[in-house]
């Protein structure tokens, strides 16, 4: 890791701090474009906006369309609508190192009961209000930013800098940085460090996140009369006896499991198993002959998808035994492999000591309760130099009146920075 030099330090921090109001102005911006997804609006919109600015900060500018023939199996939920993601380049010095900033320009439908317009951009009380501005245009703009206040103070990176948005981290990743990784833009020997800008607090470090296995069970009976309900097999009643037994036998077990690795907050130190949609009935005097349960497995480092999702089968399994009438059928829908980086990889050795420069305390590093695009790039591209840091605020993640703290993008814009100057200086 390269020493800098106090005086550096100080000019690049004096442009992120002349640049507030540009910084305020480019969130807000993009926090006004709904890209919600489902099904993914506005994609084409907000890559364009991103891309023209980072044309103006002097990069090199590509974007990258799934093709439409990919797009039912790595976005099934996007009505077909177009998936733009959009790559920027800026080369300084040399080619090599590269440093690869990331983040995601799709947020989760913004649902009512807003005391704000939810795509207004609205600034009050120091935070900038709209769906999207903690998880993560913030951490958009912060990246951008920069790279740009370093350009500004006349400082001369060796190496290249690429900054990426992308679409559908809120549905998978499989279009965006999973479409990246894929197609070799993010790659081993290509790609030195990473940084994903999500919201996981300005003065944590995110080093990894659970696993996660999304499946649903069909139970299937025989449809009759509501008058004569004996004639048929009612498939709730059957999806109830799963219900229960999961209550019984598999749920005490797993949630009596505990991490050794520092998940927050500290409830998901515990693996989790939890129905989330179910679905059954035509009409309220026929038997229903099918039940749909959908189901969310949360794992804990130590576990492996394939030994949890073994575990559900073997509940299916033994209530057919016991019940002949219990008919079943499984469908996996997503598996996501825990993910953890070394603590002792240089970036986030380089991100330590930046923060502590910045807001004078020792960071915390942390792994994500939820999962997020750096698997990809951990798993698929074998890159372990790759952390999550932005400015949102986690629990500020999907709720209503969604905010981030103006004075958060700002310092994870001097800390960015400051990596970025430890690591290519």
């Amino acid at each position: 890791m390269e020493l800098v030099s106090e005086k550096l330090i100080k000019n690049v921090f004096a442009q992120v701090d002349r640049m507030r109001d540009e910084i305020v102005k480019f969130t807000c911006d993009l926090v006004k474009i709904p890209t919600e997804n489902p099904p993914g609006k506005e994609y084409k919109k907000c890559a364009e906006f991103i891309g023209k600015k980072l044309e103006e900060f002097g990069y090199e500018v590509e974007y990258i369309n799934v093709p439409s023939d990919f797009l039912d199996k790595l976005a099934p939920e996007g009505k077909g609508l177009p998936r733009v993601n959009v790559l920027g380049r800026y080369k300084s010095m040399t080619d090599k190192p590269v440093i690869h900033f990331n983040g995601h320009f799709d947020v989760v439908p913004a649902g009512g009961g807003w005391s704000v317009d939810p795509y207004g951009g609205v600034v009050k009380n120091d935070k900038i209000y709209g769906r999207g501005s903690s998880d993560q245009k913030s951490g958009i703009a912060a990246q951008i930013f920069a790279v740009e206040a370093i350009k500004r103070a006349g400082v001369r990176l060796k190496g290249t800098v690429e900054q990426s948005a992308t679409v559908d981290e809120e549905t998978g990743g499989f279009a965006g940085v999973g479409y990246l990784v894929n197609k070799g833009y993010i790659a081993q020997g290509k790609t030195d460090y990473c940084i994903i800008t999500e919201c996981l607090n300005v003065n944590q470090i995110c080093i990894g996140h659970r696993g996660a296995i999304w499946f649903e069970v069909k139970t299937l009976g025989k449809k009759a009369h509501g008058c004569m309900p004996k004639r048929g097999i009612n498939a709730i009643e059957k999806m109830v006896k799963l219900l229960n037994k999961l209550d019984l036998e598999v749920r005490p077990n797993i949630e009596g499991r505990l991490t050794g690795y520092p998940v927050i907050p500290d409830e998901a130190r515990h693996p989790s198993l939890t129905p989330t949609i179910l679905n059954s009935g035509i009409k309220l005097n026929v038997v229903p002959d099918v039940c749909i349960a959908k189901f969310d497995r949360r794992l804990i480092p130590e576990e492996d998808v394939n030994v949890a999702l073994d575990e559900i089968k073997a509940i299916l399994s033994s209530l057919s035994v016991e019940d002949r009438d219990f008919n079943y059928e499984i469908k996996e829908i997503l598996r996501v492999e825990p993910t953890v980086i070394p603590t002792d990889a240089k970036v986030v050795r380089a991100l330590t000591n930046a923060i502590k420069l910045v807001l004078a305390e020792e960071p915390k590093l942390v792994l994500s309760p939820g999962f997020d695009d750096q698997r990809f790039i951990v798993q698929n591209a074998k890159i372990n130099e790759c952390a999550v840091y932005g400015p949102g605020i986690l629990t500020q993640a999907h709720v209503t009146d969604e905010y981030v703290l103006i004075q958060d993008i700002v310092d994870s814009t001097k800390i960015m920075a400051l990596t970025m100057m430890y690591l290519l200086g």
